[in-house]
């Protein structure tokens, strides 16, 4: 058995450890270290049978709960594993079905929202503010809320009330929506899972309905997450934490690493991942710089490009005093990277293009991959619309776009009436793959996604709205169909662009595209060839400056962590694009760091020679 194969061996035994060990238990798994194939084995190892418990696979997305049901219908074939007992799901869900909605008072009538933007009368007047524009602060300790305004100066002018007067309302309001009139964001959601939490009554039912709770992508935890699972764990719920703390980049949700790192000290068992079945060894080593020092051995490359010996590609552009590239921008710089990227035999569909912001990737060559939306607004009906229809869509896409067309058909054929999908439902003797089969035909209807202006798009898909005939059971259909208002500079905006794509004119040349994303939204993809923009002033100033000092790392700073994130999307080929006027400051860290590096200033066709 030669080096690589004693390796392998050694990432799958990792692998069975997580899957065999007993809860409760924090698993760290590095960057493609299979961890969503090893969460599916274990669940698969549940025997089948009838059960009196189940267990909770939860994420913090739809798309991660959609690929781990996935996996477990189609390549494992344990369809009974997503059903009762068991629940997959998202971590928010999960708290309002099991923790929260059944032990809350039987008026008024509870309703689990994403926003307050979907509430009408989630507004504060006098000047009509969304109540989504205040920002709401639970603090545990004095279970107290504090609510602020950033963007309070805009609204301000030559108005009678104060700032004080208006967070006084907004606080009113909320109050109001949500004792009054039963409404629930996430916040109050695990508001009430806290209090819950803290009662035996409630956590003997969930210890009862659960053999084990398994929380991935952990990292992704606020502070009231973590307090949350604390009180299970006190309360003696076997729970699975899953994470790499160096992927935490949600600080603005209030995600905080350190903490997660202070929790996972009170569960006795821990094991790590640390097979990296995705990466080269360069991109390996690269990655380590970012970790803490405690944790700079790299991950051991193990999957196909383990041996991949592609040093990292710089693409500095612009010049500085002497030195000049012949890429006067970063748009040359992306052009170059697409050339290099062929010439090892790596398309155009297998690159991808990173920066901190989507708005920093130049768009000339790349096509940024669109969001899941959040809102089911008109954007994203047209999305589900293009998603649908796409042949290269996922499944996991092509079921969040039904779950889309379904919310819109309820709206349409039940407006008036309140609860959850199911209890309507069974309320109206209505079946699942009813409402499933009927909004895919409603996408399958809707008009093509492309250059039409979206106030015509809209209009079009209102009138497809309006010939879905209700099922039997439905009180009757709404006398218009309704598509929530698109903002004034929307109309006129070709549709397609709406949701993320832009179109191209059609003389131009059909020369092939890379995706192109912020690093926040790529967070779980992968590509072969990977371009990341490093920012330009001041920004790029501080990234160095962090990734210099032995003493700042991923534990403590964001931005690292971030562009750790970027740097293990990684497979075969990673590129850094920046100014040339820190590219001495660039080359001094790698070699410091004793990372193997290729610099180009041309195109291949004009390479003269080697650096």
């Amino acid at each position: 058995m030669n080096d690589i194969d004693e390796q392998r061996e050694h990432a799958r035994s990792q692998q069975q450890q997580a899957v065999h060990a007993g809860a409760p238990i924090f698993i760290r798994a590095c960057p493609g270290a299979g961890k969503t194939r090893t969460l599916v084995d274990r669940h698969c190892n549940t025997p089948p049978g009838p059960r009196r418990s189940g267990r909770a696979l939860l994420s913090f997305t739809n798309v991660a709960a959609d690929e781990l049901r996935h996996r477990c219908t189609g390549e494992a074939n344990r369809a009974d594993l997503t059903a009762y007992p068991h629940y997959i799901g998202t971590f928010d869900s999960f708290l309002w079905r099991y923790l929260v909605r059944p032990h809350l008072p039987a008026t008024p009538v509870w309703q689990h929202i994403l926003s307050w933007d979907h509430i009408p009368s989630a507004r504060v007047r006098p000047r009509d503010i969304p109540l989504s524009s205040f920002e709401f602060h639970y603090d545990p300790t004095t279970r107290q809320t504090s609510v602020q305004w950033p963007k309070a100066a805009a609204h301000l002018q030559n108005s009678t009330l104060t700032e004080s007067d208006y967070l006084a309302r907004a606080k009113a309001t909320r109050e109001r929506l949500w004792q009054g009139s039963g409404y629930m964001t996430g916040l109050e959601v695990r508001i009430a899972a806290l209090e819950h939490a803290s009662d035996a009554s409630c956590t003997e039912l969930l210890k009862h309905r659960f053999f084990e709770i398994v929380v991935d992508e952990a990292q992704d935890c606020s502070a009231l997450d973590l307090l949350i699972l604390t009180r299970l764990h006190q309360a003696g719920i076997s729970l699975v934490i899953v994470a790499d703390t160096d992927q935490g980049i949600y600080e603005w949700n209030d995600a905080r690493p350190e903490e997660l790192h202070t929790f996972t000290q009170h569960i006795p068992d821990h094991l790590e991942l640390t097979g990296n079945w995705r990466s080269s060894a360069v991109i390996c080593r690269l990655a380590a710089t970012l970790r803490p020092p405690d944790r700079t051995t790299p991950d051991v490359a193990v999957g196909e490009y383990h041996d991949d010996s592609r040093p990292l590609l710089l693409l500095p552009y612009g010049k500085n005093r002497k030195a000049i590239s012949h890429f006067a921008d970063i748009s040359d710089a992306s052009e170059a990277f697409t050339a290099w990227a062929a010439t090892w035999n790596i398309g155009a569909d297998s690159c991808l293009a990173l920066a901190y912001k989507n708005s920093a990737v130049p768009k000339a060559r790349t096509q940024p991959v669109p969001d899941y939306p959040k809102e089911p607004n008109t954007t994203a009906l047209a999305w589900a619309a293009a998603v649908f229809t796409a042949a290269d869509a996922s499944i996991s896409a092509r079921t969040h776009a039904l779950s889309i067309a379904t919310t819109f058909l309820r709206e349409h054929w039940y407006s008036e009436e309140r609860g959850t999908l199911d209890e309507l439902l069974t309320r109206h003797n209505l079946t699942a793959d009813l409402f499933r089969r009927r909004a895919a035909s409603f996408l399958a209807g809707l008009p093509p996604v492309d250059h039409t202006p979206a106030r015509d798009w809209r209009k079009a898909a209102r009138k497809v709205l309006q010939t879905q005939t209700a099922p039997v059971g439905a009180d009757g259909q709404s006398p218009t169909a309704r598509l929530i208002p698109l903002a004034a500079d929307e109309l006129d905006e070709p549709v397609s662009r709406l949701i993320g794509v832009i179109p191209h004119p059609d003389n131009a040349p059909s020369d092939p595209v890379i995706r192109s994303s912020s690093i926040h939204r790529a967070k779980g993809s992968q590509a072969q060839a990977v371009l990341v923009h490093l920012p330009r002033a001041q920004d790029i100033n501080e990234l160095i400056t962090d990734w210099m000092d032995p003493h700042t790392n991923t534990a403590t700073s964001e931005l690292l962590r971030t562009y750790y994130v970027a740097i293990t999307r990684a497979q075969r080929v990673l590129s850094l694009a920046y100014p040339y006027s820190k590219h001495a400051d660039i080359t001094q860290l790698l070699q410091s760091n004793k990372i193997e590096y290729q610099v180009e200033t041309t195109l291949p066709q004009d390479r003269p020679f080697l650096f």
